[in-house]
């Protein structure tokens, strides 16, 4: 969206809630100096990002009923829709070369945009206006096994650095006899390991797609945030919208030379800047008939009219023709909660 006073506002509002002010993390302040920091926009640069949906998160999904999946759905909005996305890493990397890191915005030419809490809100479905943040938070070996219903084990080493892999959280979640192989590592019984399966199942999906961190190391400090969102009280109170953002923002400036990990949702990113590429019109029964925006944009772009550019450099020149006639700059569908 075109960028306003309002969201000037919100994007300061961040420095809070991140810890730091992302524009004192990175010293560019101008597309010149980002160039001389060490990424050349002609070729491949080293920043790593999601560019493959892990096949075993999405068997994950797959063994749920439908009445699972929907009340996941419930959860999560169109987050679980992010299984079936296809990773345009060049899209992202070629963004970058317009990023803002002091007034987190892109300036394309005279132009300027920016994700918005109301656009992460509808491309996600789910609400913000009037709740409370999430705030994620770091959790002992202990309390982190405790709340997923197994016992002690001092052998994970990785949750003293604050991760869990796929894998060991798969194996013991996944498949419907999980409990009855695993049952000497649980202290709960089968019917709340059940309920703790669609938990661990969030806590894979958030720390994979929507909060990545490298080697697909899933942040253990997510668990706070899942059990938010599963308390039957509290989850109608609070949001995980404003942290989805404030995510991307820090990730977009915290690029750094050499090792990068892009450590936000570059899928929803990705998804946010194809939608203002493509003028929608109402009448495209792609459209109309989706309410899942995810969905609809990723559908859209498998059409051969909507061809776009392949490669890093073919997008930074792309980008950088965008004028006032070519974009969408405000989305047709907003959803008003």
């Amino acid at each position: 969206m075109v960028r306003d006073s309002c969201c000037c506002c919100f994007a300061c509002s961040f420095q809070n809630f991140v810890g730091k002010s992302v524009c004192n993390r990175i010293q560019t302040n101008s597309i010149k100096s980002f160039l001389h920091s060490g990424m050349d926009p002609l070729i491949r640069s080293k920043l790593l990002m999601v560019v493959k949906i892990p096949r075993k998160l999405i068997k994950w999904w797959k063994m749920f009923s439908s009445l699972e999946q929907h009340a996941l759905m419930q959860k999560l909005g169109t987050l679980t829709s992010l299984l079936d996305i296809t990773p345009r890493p060049d899209l992202v990397e070629a963004m970058l070369t317009y990023w803002d890191p002091q007034n987190l915005i892109f300036r394309f030419g005279e132009y300027e945009m920016t994700p918005t809490l109301a656009e992460m809100s509808s491309l996600t479905r789910l609400s913000y206006i009037g709740k409370d943040l999430i705030l994620p938070r770091d959790h002992s070996r202990t309390r982190f096994l405790s709340d997923l219903g197994l016992k002690d084990n001092k052998h994970l080493k990785c949750l003293e650095q604050s991760w869990i892999s796929l894998d060991y959280l798969f194996a013991r979640f996944g498949p419907q006899d999980s409990f009855d192989v695993f049952w000497d590592e649980f202290c709960t019984t089968k019917a709340k390991w059940k309920r703790r399966r669609l938990e661990t199942f969030s806590l894979a999906l958030l720390g994979l797609l929507g909060f990545p961190l490298d080697e697909r190391h899933i942040s253990t400090c997510l668990q706070s945030v899942v059990m938010a969102l599963f308390h039957e009280k509290q989850r109608k109170t609070i949001t995980v919208v404003p942290m989805i953002l404030a995510e991307l923002y820090r990730a977009l400036s915290e690029v750094r030379e050499y090792v990068r990990y892009f450590e936000g949702s570059n899928l929803l990113l990705q998804l946010w800047m194809m939608e203002h590429l493509h003028t929608a019109s109402l009448l495209c029964p792609i459209d109309r008939a989706l309410r899942d925006r995810v969905v609809c944009i990723e559908r859209r772009m498998k059409y051969p009219k909507f061809m776009y550019p392949v490669g890093v450099t073919a997008w930074i020149e792309f980008l950088g023709l965008r004028t006032n006639g070519n974009v969408l700059w405000a989305y047709l569908w907003m959803i008003s909660w």
